[in-house]
């Protein structure tokens, strides 16, 4: 039964131009339970009105939907990144509250979440590969669109890229999920694919290897593994090889103590 509700939602998410449709009319024959009751507590779930002035989060759910539709043949994950969609604010139904003022704030939905997504998607039999997927891209949904607003500097999107598993389709949903709202956020995809450019021109540089450290004179330990995410993040900052490399073997002597003139 749960393979062929799996079956029936690839379908409608990957051949329907507007897979709200679907939704809505499970919504309207009150349909959603069993299968979606994360779904369902989204109706009425109400939204910050200076960002969301579209309606409840279903009706922000469902726009980036079918914004999502129009992109998802340019993504490397279809199936993965439709999901994502349908599932990136499965955390405002708990944990939206109303301050004294009256202003409306679901902080942390994006982390708060990630439980009631694992069990949406391992109801409908998910595999394990597409469950992280969408894990990691409904965590990481609103990082892009804060960074490019904020013109964050070039090592802080490529540490958000890096932490990404498919960094190109976490820009396009970040992208639908500007989209998918009144007013719209339609001015970040110019800086985040240029920034996505970047991050790929500087990853397909030469970088420190486990192999280089031990050149330099370095002797494996349990350090090594800590050196290297030393040296993983000079290449994040778009530091040349021979650089990271020098400092990667002064941070080594510092943290293993080894004295400057032990190998040279």
């Amino acid at each position: 039964m749960t393979s062929a509700v799996m079956n029936e939602l690839r379908t409608e998410l990957l051949s329907d131009e507007r897979p709200s449709g679907y939704f809505e009319r499970l919504r309207r024959t009150d349909s959603l339970e069993p299968f979606y009751p994360e779904l369902r507590a989204l109706i009425g779930v109400p939204q910050n009105q200076e960002h969301h002035q579209e309606g409840d989060v279903w009706t922000h759910t469902m726009l980036v939907l079918d914004e999502a539709a129009k992109r998802r043949c340019k993504v490397d994950e279809p199936l993965g990144f439709m999901l994502s969609a349908l599932c990136h604010d499965f955390g405002k139904a708990v944990c939206t509250t109303v301050s004294e003022d009256g202003t409306i704030h679901s902080y942390s939905h994006e982390t708060e979440g990630l439980p009631l997504v694992r069990a949406f998607l391992e109801r409908i039999g998910a595999e394990e590969k597409l469950i992280v997927y969408v894990l990691n891209m409904t965590e990481l949904h609103m990082e892009p669109n804060i960074m490019a607003n904020a013109n964050s500097k070039l090592k802080k999107t490529n540490r958000l890229f890096d932490t990404a598993l498919a960094p190109y389709d976490l820009i396009q949903l970040a992208i639908c999920d500007g989209l998918g709202k009144l007013p719209r956020c339609d001015d970040t995809e110019g800086f985040l694919l240029h920034r996505y450019k970047r991050f790929k021109e500087i990853m397909a540089r030469p970088f420190v290897t486990e192999k280089d450290l031990l050149a330099a004179g370095l002797v494996q330990s349990e350090n090594t593994e800590e050196i290297l995410a030393y040296a993983h993040k000079l290449r994040l900052a778009g530091i040349s090889k021979e650089e990271q490399l020098r400092q990667s073997i002064a941070y080594a002597r510092s943290v293993m103590n080894i004295k400057p003139d032990e190998h040279e």
